[in-house]
């Protein structure tokens, strides 16, 4: 199995057990909200290309993914105050908690997700993709 074909079953789990929390349904979250949220909460303040560029979204489809969130109330959205030709975003108290939520899920996913495995196996597994990922993001 590629690993596109993992990050594709990683992806249709995640989705399949969204559908089934209907508070994300309420909140008319997607599946990339949460990657979107993860990423404001760890930069904040963010700007929209600094998210846009480290999920590898285009700067238009992010503009949208935002757009959800702040009716949602997860995301604030305000002009930054530096250079007001950008965006700055802060995730809401209300976010937060829908983070923490949206964190959990993701988890219980991973634990589905890497079932098949023995305990050591997937340690060994996480370190090699936190490996790569840090590799490939230069850190």
């Amino acid at each position: 199995m590629s690993v596109a074909g993992l990050a594709a079953i990683s992806r249709r789990l995640f989705k399949e057990r969204l559908a089934r929390e209907p508070w994300v349904a309420e909140a008319g979250l997607r599946p990339p909200s949460y990657g979107v949220m993860s990423c404001v909460a760890r930069l904040e303040p963010a700007s929209q290309k600094q998210i846009s560029d480290l999920m590898g979204v285009d700067p238009s489809d992010m503009v949208s993914a935002i757009d959800i969130l702040e009716r949602a109330g997860f995301v604030i959205r305000e002009r930054d105050v530096d250079d007001r030709r950008r965006y700055s975003l802060s995730l809401t108290t209300s976010g937060r908690s829908a983070l923490r939520r949206l964190d959990k899920i993701a988890a219980e996913v991973n634990a589905h997700l890497l079932a098949p495995l023995s305990a050591e196996d997937r340690a060994a597994f996480v370190s090699l993709v936190e490996q790569l990922m840090s590799h490939h993001n230069g850190t």
